[in-house]
C-alpha cells in the first residue's frame, strides 16, 4: 500500500473519531449546573443524580431552591420532563448581570409592565426591587416574574426579546434552571430530569 493511501487512510479514521467523540460529548452534556440553597430551616433531601436527574423531598421548611441546568445558560431552550408535589414554585428560574436580575418564568408580583408573545403564548411581565441574598451577595437587584405558561419547552430567548421590547434590560446570562422551590413550613418531594 503505497504512503499516499496510508496517510488517507489515517485522515478518515481521525475524522470519525472526531465525529464520534463530538457526539458523545454532546448527548452527555444534559447539564453542567446543579443547585441545592436552603437557609438551613426544616429538613431538605436533595439527591443530584446522573445526567439532568433530580430528587428533591422536604419538610417544614424556611425557605430552600433546588435544581438543575446551565451555567452560562446561553438562550437556549429549557425543556423537562416529571413533577414536583406540593411545591410553591416549580418552573424555569435564572440570573442575569450587567445588570442584576433575578427572574422567574411561570409566577407574577411586582409592577405589571406589560405583555409580550413567545410560541408558548403570552405572557405578562412585572418588575420588582428586591435586597437580600443574590449571586452577588447580599445587596439589591431587579426581579423579573414572568407570568404564563411555566410548562417544558422554554425558550430563553423569546423572553429575553420580550423583555427588551418592554424597555427592560437583559444583560449577561449567569446560571438558569429548572428549579423547584418551598418556603413556609410546608412539605413535598419532586423528581425531575431536565433534558
Amino acid at each position: 500500500m503505497s504512503l499516499q493511501k496510508v496517510i488517507k487512510k489515517v485522515v478518515l479514521f481521525l475524522a470519525i473519531a472526531m465525529c464520534v467523540s463530538l457526539v458523545i460529548v454532546t448527548t452527555n452534556a444534559a447539564t453542567n449546573y446543579s443547585q441545592n440553597w436552603s437557609n438551613g430551616k426544616g429538613k431538605v433531601n436533595y439527591q443530584n443524580l446522573s445526567g439532568g436527574h433530580f430528587k428533591v423531598s422536604w419538610s417544614n421548611v424556611g425557605d430552600f431552591v433546588c435544581g438543575k441546568g446551565y451555567n452560562p445558560s446561553g438562550t437556549r431552550t429549557m425543556s423537562w420532563s416529571g413533577s414536583a408535589s406540593n411545591a410553591q414554585y416549580f418552573g424555569v428560574y435564572g440570573w442575569l448581570t450587567n445588570p442584576l436580575v433575578e427572574y422567574y418564568i411561570g409566577r407574577s408580583g411586582g409592577s405589571k409592565v406589560g405583555t409580550y408573545s413567545t410560541s408558548k403564548g403570552t405572557y405578562t411581565l412585572y418588575v420588582t426591587s428586591v435586597t437580600g441574598p443574590s449571586i452577588q451577595g447580599n445587596t439589591t437587584f431587579k426581579q423579573y416574574n414572568a407570568n404564563g405558561n411555566k410548562g417544558s419547552g422554554i425558550n430563553l430567548a423569546e423572553h429575553f426579546n420580550g423583555w427588551k421590547k418592554l424597555g427592560q434590560k437583559v444583560g449577561n446570562t449567569n446560571y438558569c434552571i429548572v428549579s423547584v422551590e418551598g418556603w413556609g413550613g410546608g412539605s413535598g418531594s419532586a423528581d425531575v430530569t431536565v433534558n
